[in-house]
């Protein structure tokens, strides 16, 4: 796919890829989410490691998590080491969703030391934007996404898994 369309970019984590564009056209993927962007900053590219926080809202939490995540937009302008970010909602999913993109994983480590992260991403902070509803859909999680290069290395280093008999 990435052969056939070069707007398309690629990261991985572990033995799990993602692939993922800003291409309007949406026909690209057979599976996948669209996201409506609210807030951005910067360009995207594949060389640069990813943290993705999804967090799912429903009901009351959609209206109140807005006035959240823009404040967050405005916080996240000013972070050292961030590069580009996307702030959307997915309707088909209920999710929220904070894409960050950083130099290194390292960056990511530091930011979740921060002040910004504590106030604003933290599992505490964005429980109080779920309601009954959103407690039987997905749940909170973050996954880091590395330059595909840099995972393959990361790979070399792990042994391989064994099977069971």
């Amino acid at each position: 796919m990435k052969e056939k369309n070069p707007k398309l970019m690629m990261n991985a984590r572990d033995r799990e890829a993602m692939l993922y564009t800003e291409d309007e056209d949406a026909s690209l993927f057979a599976s996948g989410y669209d996201y409506e962007i609210l807030h951005s900053h910067g360009s995207l590219n594949e060389e640069n490691t990813i943290h993705i926080q999804y967090i799912p809202v429903s009901g009351s939490g959609n209206a109140s998590i807005l006035g959240h995540l823009s404040d967050l937009n405005q916080k996240l302008q000013n972070v050292k080491g961030l590069l580009a970010y996307r702030i959307g909602h997915s309707d088909e999913r209920d999710t929220f969703i904070v894409f960050t993109q950083w130099p290194a994983s390292s960056t990511i480590s530091d930011f979740k030391t921060s002040d910004i992260y504590r106030d604003y991403l933290t599992t505490d902070v964005l429980k109080k934007f779920r309601d009954a509803g959103a407690m039987f859909h997905s749940y909170s999680a973050s996954k880091i996404y590395l330059p595909v290069k840099e995972n393959e290395e990361a790979l070399q280093d792990q042994p391989e898994d064994e099977e069971d008999y």
